[in-house]
């Protein structure tokens, strides 16, 4: 008899487990981003005081990543940091993120990049960020061609990478 209530409390474990991960499954699958036709990850860093970009867009550096659906819809995390030169006053450097939803789509340049701070796309193909948020963010065009790309902007030194 005692064997019997081992084996049934073993059972009811292994169908109480069974009923959260198939429950829990559907969920977990429609927040994540495996069916992404784009994952983007970049970064922009300005170090130099005495570079131009420091004019531009200040020390510090920009750093995200994006997942693209093919409805032309998306998922942005983007950090952003900023340093002052001799050490600033309040409020002249720090921190932020943003989390937003986009809207994008891909666009034909044969004659090189949309934008001085976009990588050269090998087959002219570039993705272009057409949402508020991002034109607000000044995200540029990015390469639509799966690959690692780097980049340097007036001083300021770059990497994205583009993934299925």
């Amino acid at each position: 008899m005692k064997r019997f209530k081992v084996m049934a409390s073993v059972a009811v474990a292994v169908a109480a487990t069974a009923a959260i991960f198939t429950v829990a499954a559907p969920a977990q699958a429609s927040s994540d981003y495996s069916h992404a036709q784009y994952q983007l990850t970049f970064s922009l860093n300005c170090n130099n005081p005495s570079a131009p970009c420091q004019q531009v867009f200040g020390l510090g550096g920009i750093w995200g990543w994006i997942a693209l659906a093919p409805d032309g819809t998306g998922n942005a995390q983007v950090t952003d940091c900023g340093h002052t030169v001799g050490g600033g006053g309040p409020g002249g450097a720090g921190a932020g993120h943003i989390a937003f939803d986009l809207t994008w789509i891909v666009i034909s340049s044969p004659g090189g990049p949309p934008s001085p701070i976009t990588p050269l796309d090998p087959n002219g193909q570039y993705i272009v960020f057409t949402d508020p948020t991002s034109v607000a963010l000044g995200l540029p065009p990015m390469p639509a061609t799966y690959g690692h790309y780097s980049v340097s902007f007036m001083g300021a030194k770059g990497q994205e990478t583009i993934a299925p």
